[in-house]
């Protein structure tokens, strides 16, 4: 283990492995609930604000900026906060209990902005509005977001099992990723632009809510962690930031979310704009089925498929190696996308598959190393900050994703993006770069900086033995 030297942690600690599966489902299924909102959020919101209410794409971008650039900076807070609460129900659980009914009333809200027969004439209005729900539903997402990540990294002690763990949370992602690329569509379709998005808010807001009131009833938290020193937060920061072996992975990890946050903003804009809709796709399917949905479905669909298979390669060669498989497999469809064209939906199609795998990985290996880290961050302070390292991590994230999809939508505005209408060869050539070549340059640093990733499954068992957790 390349690190100092570590002393033994006198806190009391017993392990825990081999969860029954009904703990998992039931810890899992809050993230079920983030992911209806998430997939929404990122992908709906900034077209739905553009192409339905009216706002310009200039403003809709400096709304994305300040409320994203906001939920980072409280993510840490919150981390803080998690780490030191000690309640009769535990750290964690209170924290997306109480904010989960705040959470639906909020989303509803953002997708239900005020009508005016002139959008033109009141957009900082539409802006005020946009800003004030879309900050307000971060911050009450942060509330119980952070908290219910970092419980997912002290449920076991194994080193495969947490795999196993977080890959049964993003299952359950991934299904309501499915059900919130259906939905959207379907109400859009039967309602109307706005109204539909309006009555998918009121869905998915009380689905949210119950949820993750399910998933606090049903998790449980270990008491063992509760009740140890508090650390200074801003001495606990730099301690998580000192620690060798995080600062690789979180740089691995924040390469690959900014490669994954442009394609997010503009796979809608891909698919009217440049794709379209040929007349065959017209004439075989549904009418409540546009290509975006289409394209969505086949991604996360695939990323479904993907988490048991990543989980045993995982076991196989190890989580580095696996997570750099995905990584490789993201650089590839990511340039590739740069050849689509009028009418290439199987082209499109093809790479959604090969994409959706490596994102399947990407949503359960780097979180499991996280918890590994944990352990070890363990052994060097005698304290659990399940919550200090995903506040992070969280972060870092969504810094990085704040300042991408604010450039892209400045790009497409500065170019002459006119909504609704059909794009000039400019705007088209923008968008196609911005959707492969940037993730692909993101991508390779992604791999350059997991390289330098060195923990080991033997490391973690070292870290366990000191702490007393050892197998």
């Amino acid at each position: 283990m390349a690190a100092p030297d570590l002393a033994t942690s006198s806190a009391a600690s017993t392990r825990r492995e081999n969860l029954p599966l009904g703990a998992l489902l039931g810890y899992g299924a809050g993230n079920f609930a983030y992911a209806l909102l998430g997939l929404v959020v990122a992908v709906n919101l900034q077209f739905f604000y553009t192409d339905y209410v009216g706002l310009s794409a200039g403003l809709v971008s400096w709304s994305l900026l300040i409320a994203r650039l906001f939920d980072a900076v409280t993510d840490p807070v919150m981390g803080y906060l998690s780490d030191r609460t000690n309640t009769r129900i535990g750290r964690r659980r209170p924290y997306f209990l109480f904010s989960a009914p705040f959470l639906g009333v909020c989303f509803y809200y953002l997708f239900t902005p005020p009508l005016y027969a002139d959008p033109q004439q009141h957009q900082y209005a539409l802006l005020g509005y946009m800003l004030a729900f879309y900050v307000l539903t971060y911050f009450i997402w942060t509330i119980g977001a952070v908290p219910y990540f970092s419980l997912g990294a002290e449920l076991t002690d194994d080193y495969q099992e947490r795999v196993k763990v977080i890959a049964i949370r993003e299952g359950w992602a991934l299904a309501g990723l499915l059900l919130a690329t259906i939905l959207p569509a379907y109400l859009i379709y039967t309602y109307g632009g706005r109204e539909g998005y309006s009555f998918m808010g009121l869905i998915l807001g009380a689905g949210t809510t119950l949820f993750l009131i399910g998933s606090a009833v049903t998790s449980r938290e270990r008491p063992e962690f509760q009740g140890r020193d508090p650390m200074n937060p801003y001495a606990g920061w730099l301690a998580t930031l000192r620690n060798v072996h995080f600062r690789p992975l979180l740089l691995a990890f924040v390469c690959s979310a900014i490669a994954g946050a442009v394609p997010a903003v503009l796979v809608i804009y891909v698919a009217v704009y440049i794709i379209g809709t040929p007349a065959w796709w017209t004439e075989i399917s549904p009418g409540w089925l546009p290509t975006w949905s289409f394209y969505l479905l086949v991604y996360f669909a695939c990323g479904v498929v993907s988490l048991p298979v990543w989980n045993r390669v995982a076991g196989t060669y190890g989580k580095r190696t696996t997570w750099g498989m995905a990584i490789a497999l993201a650089t590839v469809t990511s340039a590739a996308c740069f050849w689509l064209s009028p009418g290439s939906v199987g082209y499109f199609t093809i790479l959604l598959v090969f994409g959706g795998i490596s994102f399947g990985n990407y949503l359960s290996l780097p979180p499991s190393m996280v918890a590994d880290l944990i352990d070890y961050d363990e052994v060097l302070t005698g304290r659990r900050r399940e919550g200090s390292y995903f506040a992070i991590w969280a972060f870092a994230t969504k810094f990085g994703n704040a300042l991408t999809g604010f450039v892209a939508l400045q790009v497409l505005e500065n170019v002459g993006y006119v909504p609704g209408q059909e794009q000039s060869e400019t705007v088209k050539l923008w968008m196609l770069w911005m959707y492969s070549w940037f993730p692909t340059i993101f991508y390779l640093l992604s791999g350059f900086a997991l390289y330098r990733f060195r923990f080991t499954r033997e490391d973690l068992a070292e870290a366990q033995r000191r702490v007393g957790r050892a197998e």
